[in-house]
């Protein structure tokens, strides 16, 4: 299921944030303390990258009646989990704000670019490498079969380790820690990660997929696109047996005419 880097990455990164983009940033998880004990002293910063930092968030007085734990921070190539309309939304608001004040789309566009308080959070999850799970999980995350767990390729210049993203991991980060962009997947592969996310977080959605399957009989042998209206689409799945399922969705943000992004569309 892991493919070739250029299968998966784009030739150059996006110059603004997308779901699906690796970044340089910190992430981190909550311990108990009885699972994993925090030094007394602030912790060294690490030594390399991907190297957890452990520290206790507070000390709790005795007989308090919560626990804040400990903090593993690490600093590793992330990938974006957050969609792209969370990624885009105040900047969208502000756009059409100035718009409707007489401004240029281009200047409102730069305007709304360069100020630093609109969508500052985005939701991360870090890039492990296959020594942090469990051997006998290992084939099934590389495959692609295993719930909660995406796999990626190695990532381009950066050496020949392949890497997997586990999304019982995502953590919430200021962008302004990220310090480079590393890749963006493809549009195919960002498609793979958003059914990934939705494997993880909605399986009742997918259930009935696989119920409606599981009630053929057979597997999904084609889709066909059929365009409905600006915002929607309704999907033709052909199963192998020649019955029709249809779906409706939405369309993409960055192709609905009322949504503005931060970069402007090719000419």
């Amino acid at each position: 299921m892991v493919r070739r880097p250029q299968d998966v990455y784009l030739p150059e990164p996006h110059p603004t944030r997308r779901q699906g983009d690796i970044v340089l940033a910190p992430s981190s998880v909550l311990w108990a303390p009885e699972r994993v004990p925090a030094p007394a002293a602030v912790p060294p910063p690490p030594t390399h990258i991907g190297e957890p930092v452990f520290s206790l968030a507070a000390q709790v007085p005795p007989g308090a009646p919560y626990v804040l734990g400990v903090h593993e921070t690490r600093w590793s190539p992330a990938i974006i989990v957050s969609h792209d309309c969370d990624l885009e939304k105040d900047f969208n608001e502000r756009v059409h704000a100035l718009l409707a004040e007489g401004m240029e789309l281009e200047d409102a566009r730069r305007r709304a670019s360069d100020d630093p308080a609109l969508d500052p959070l985005v939701v991360v999850a870090p890039l492990l490498t296959y020594d942090d799970v469990p051997v006998a999980h290992r084939q099934g995350i590389r495959q692609a079969q295993r719930i909660g767990y995406f796999p990626l390729p190695p990532l381009p210049g950066a050496g020949d380790a392949e890497y997997l993203v586990d999304l019982g991991r995502v953590a919430t980060v200021d962008y302004l820690l990220f310090r480079a962009k590393l890749a963006s997947l493809t549009h195919e592969a960002a498609g793979v990660l958003r059914y990934k996310l939705s494997e993880a977080y909605a399986s009742r959605d997918l259930s009935v997929i696989l119920e409606l399957e599981a009630l053929v009989g057979e597997t999904i042998a084609h889709v066909e696109a059929l365009p409905k209206s600006a915002k929607k689409t309704a999907l033709a799945l052909r199963l192998v047996t020649g019955d029709v399922v249809h779906l409706e969705i939405r369309r993409p943000r960055e192709q609905l005419p009322s949504e503005i992004t931060r970069t402007p569309p090719k000419s």
